[in-house]
């Protein structure tokens, strides 16, 4: 199984607070749609503690 960082877009807010809190700069916003670089992000969890509205998480995945 591997770790994988989600995103809810349907309770975003694109607020951004994540984006400048990742310390891998992993996250970014175009426009209102947030981007997960997955080759950057070493999900550390410091983003979906910081989003307010729980917007992210992570996951498992089978990697299958």
């Amino acid at each position: 199984m591997m770790k994988k960082l989600v995103h809810d877009r349907k309770i975003c807010l694109a607020c951004a607070g994540c984006v400048g809190i990742c310390p891998k700069m992993a996250l970014d916003m175009f426009g209102l749609d947030l981007q997960i670089d997955s080759e950057k992000c070493v999900r550390c969890g410091i983003c979906v503690k910081a989003c307010p509205i729980g917007a992210l998480k992570i996951t498992e995945v089978n990697d299958a």
